[in-house]
């Protein structure tokens, strides 16, 4: 899909019917901390995230429709990215994942992520209207040069026995003032909602 010439998607599909849907950056940092939220029900986040991203009312007849509808939406979560199921691949990814692993929180970071979008796009969030992917575009493209970057740059470092005795510790006491409660990788979060979203299939 050539979405620099058709735009950006504003609905799924669910049994072929267009589904519109939420594209604000700010539904969908809501969405994220919903299907993380280990404190509520399934039925609670299937209400909440139905609720919060659709624009319309819908009616589905059965489990599988519900199902491609969660689909759809973790797909749009994504960016039209497709997830990797297979084990081997993400075993095979393991020894390199670090670059990968840009842990962060916006609940923990909101500051630092505001900061950075002011800084490097002067983009005030609290104002803008971004879509979802556009966000996540700009978000993927921070400058190495802001604090944010250099606070993941951190996150994410591995401390290696060829450092310095002043690297190792200057990267342990980074590690340690930047900590966040939730150390997960993206890879990581989107396989929890997929178990959460598989957790909400069980309705009886």
């Amino acid at each position: 899909m050539l979405y620099l010439s058709s735009g950006l998607p504003t609905f799924i599909k669910v049994n072929d019917v267009e589904i519109n849907i939420n594209t604000d950056f700010k539904i969908w940092i809501e969405y994220e901390t919903i299907m993380l939220d280990n404190d509520i029900s399934s039925i609670e986040q299937i209400e909440k995230v139905l609720d919060l991203c659709l624009k319309d009312d819908i009616q589905l007849e059965s489990l599988g429709e519900l199902e491609e509808l969660f689909n759809g939406l973790l797909w749009f979560y994504g960016c039209g990215k497709e997830r990797k199921e297979n084990k081997k691949d993400k075993d095979d990814k393991e020894s390199n994942s670090n670059s990968s692993k840009m842990i962060y929180s916006y609940e923990h970071d909101w500051s630092y992520i505001y900061s950075a979008f002011r800084e490097c796009y002067n983009i005030n969030l609290f104002e803008e209207n971004l879509h979802w992917w556009e966000f996540k575009s700009l978000f993927e493209s921070l400058n190495d040069k802001c604090l944010f970057s250099k606070i993941l740059s951190y996150r994410s470092m591995t401390i290696s026995s060829k450092m310095s005795k002043e690297e190792k510790k200057f990267y342990r006491e980074m590690k340690k003032i930047y900590a966040l409660p939730d150390m997960r990788s993206e890879e990581e979060k989107e396989s929890s909602f997929a178990r959460a979203m598989m957790e909400s299939m069980k309705i009886e």
